[in-house]
Parts: C-alpha cells; structure tokens; sequence
C-alpha cells in the first residue's frame, strides 16, 4: 500500500529545501555548488532530494516561480491609492536594509549561468517575460490614471525598469558606506520623474 502523502508537509520541505539551495547557491555559485553540497546543506540524502526535485535546473525553475509568487505578493499588498513608481518598486520598498537585498543577488549568478547553459537561459526568460508583464500592466494601468507619460512604451519601460531593479542589490558591493533609505528613495525619485507626464504649457 502507497504511504500518502500530505500536501502542506511536503512543500514546507520542497520550500525548505529551495532555501538550502539558495544558500548554496549564493555561497559556492550555480556551478559551484552540487546536488552533495545541497544535500548536505538540507540535510538529507540525494534519494531523498530527487524526491522534490530531479535536478539542479529543476531547483533553479522552482525558485524562479517561487520568486513570482512573491512578486504578485508585493504588489497586492500595496494600498489601493498607492502611486506608480510606489508599485512597481514595491519589491524594494518592503525591504528595511541591505541586508535584506542579499536574496536578490542569486539573480547575478543565474545571469552568469545562462551565459553557458541553455537550460537555465531558458527558465531565466521565462521568468523575466512574466515580470515583465506584470510591470508593463501596473504602468497601462498609470498611463490610464494620467500617472505615467502616455508616449511611453509599457513594454519597453518595462524591460528598463527591471535592468534598473535588478541592479539595485549589487549597490553596497560596489560602493561602500551608502544609507539604504535614502537610496530607495533616490531610485523612486529617478523612476517617479521618468514616468511622469509631461508639464502642460
């Protein structure tokens, strides 16, 4: 008789696991780090990792979606009134330091990765294509508002907007000393007057 299999202990181990590859990940890099070195992050054993996820790719997807998850989450818990450029940096403004940015930085590694492996250029697409959509819809939904210039491109903005994003964690390991706060506000500064509708005459 098959032993069944309850739905919420096994994601708070497949989401315990996704955690320990992550750290790996972050320490020892996408090449670096091992399904050993995971397995033994977690814990566990390889029987029992490929029991939840039957590859290192498999992982990267399943933390890509995870990612989107919780990128829809930022959004929906933005206040109704909340203005454009408040909601398409929400990711940031639920941060309190720089510390908190240090799970973004696995983007970087991926990038590296996809230079060389197909696969993981593929799930990265993917992935981006997704939060691009989610960004070019808030910004119709500005320039609906008289929130966004209406000459701008959604698509497009869309596109620069997560280069201008995805850059942001990488700010403390270039420039030493910078204040997080006023950071966050500079770069919600720069994306409020980019999208701002020209002055009427």
């Amino acid at each position: 008789m098959a032993r069944k299999v309850d739905p919420e202990k096994h994601e708070e181990k497949r989401l315990e696991l996704l955690e320990a590859a992550h750290r790996c990940f972050l320490r020892e890099g996408l090449r670096g780090a091992s399904t050993a070195t995971i397995c033994k992050e977690a814990g566990i054993s390889p029987g029992h990792l490929y029991h939840y996820f039957s590859s290192k790719e498999v992982i990267v997807e399943a933390m890509a979606e995870d990612y989107l998850r919780r990128l829809h989450g930022y959004f929906a818990d933005q206040p109704e009134d909340a203005d454009t450029s408040a909601l398409l940096l929400s990711e940031i403004w639920t941060m309190q330091g720089w510390s908190d940015v240090e799970h973004c930085r696995i983007l970087f590694e991926l990038l590296a990765e996809a230079g060389r492996n197909p696969r993981i250029r593929a799930i990265l697409q993917e992935n981006t294509r997704h939060v691009r959509a989610i960004l070019s819809q808030t910004l119709k939904a500005g320039q609906a508002k008289g929130e966004v210039d209406p000459a701008l491109d959604p698509e497009q903005v869309a596109a620069m907007l997560i280069a201008v994003v995805d850059a942001a964690p990488m700010l403390p390991l270039m420039v030493d000393g910078l204040d997080f706060a006023a950071s966050r506000d500079m770069l919600t500064l720069m994306v409020r007057r980019f999208l701002a509708p020209p002055a009427k005459e």
